[in-house]
């Protein structure tokens, strides 16, 4: 097992392949429920990813998640929120710590490329918060604004945030109840 950091644009027609299957099992969800809004394969992240790590089994790859960054501020003072988005590992991989190689890695990443704050929207439902919580990431405890693809301003109840090279700010984020929003783009991760 073998885990590569694949910068945005290099992801070669196999790899994103391979990208596309594991996405498909993993956020699939429950063919007898409706359809949500959120489809990982259509979705418009409001950060472009600065690239991918991937699990690779030989050159099978059997788990990724990418990194995002975008330039946002709070309270009037601009930052770097960040962080990782679309952790998915195949079912046959899960409770062998692959996703926590990940996940640190991901994070590891974004501090080197300067990210302030780490944002993440967790399922609430899926048991996952307890793994991000020891990762070091808190509840925000209140909506998160974003841009939706009908371009409107919506609210996500389940952010979590971790300080990476601002961590007053995430403090500041965390404590205080000015309008936490993921910028102009639209979307979020």
């Amino acid at each position: 097992m073998e885990i590569k950091y694949i910068p945005e644009g290099t992801i070669t027609e196999k790899q994103q392949k391979d990208v596309d299957i594991i996405d498909s099992i993993c956020f699939a969800g429950d063919p007898n429920e409706p359809a949500e809004e959120f489809d990982i394969n259509t979705y418009e992240w409001s950060a472009p990813a600065d690239g991918m790590f991937m699990l690779f089994d030989c050159d099978r790859i059997v788990a990724h998640v990418s990194v995002h960054k975008t330039l946002t501020e709070y309270n009037g003072q601009q930052y770097y929120l960040g962080g990782f988005g679309g952790l998915a590992v195949l079912p046959e991989y899960r409770g062998k710590g692959y996703a926590r190689k990940l996940a640190e890695a991901a994070l590891e990443k974004a501090y080197e490329i300067g990210i302030d704050v780490a944002c993440m929207c967790v399922n609430m439902e899926s048991g996952i918060t307890d793994f991000y919580q020891k990762l070091g990431f808190k509840f925000l405890n209140r909506p998160a604004y974003f841009i939706n693809h009908g371009n409107n301003e919506v609210t996500d109840d389940t952010v979590m945030i971790m300080g990476l090279k601002n961590k007053i700010l995430a403090d500041e984020i965390l404590s205080t109840n000015y309008k936490f929003h993921y910028g102009k783009s639209k979307g979020h991760w």
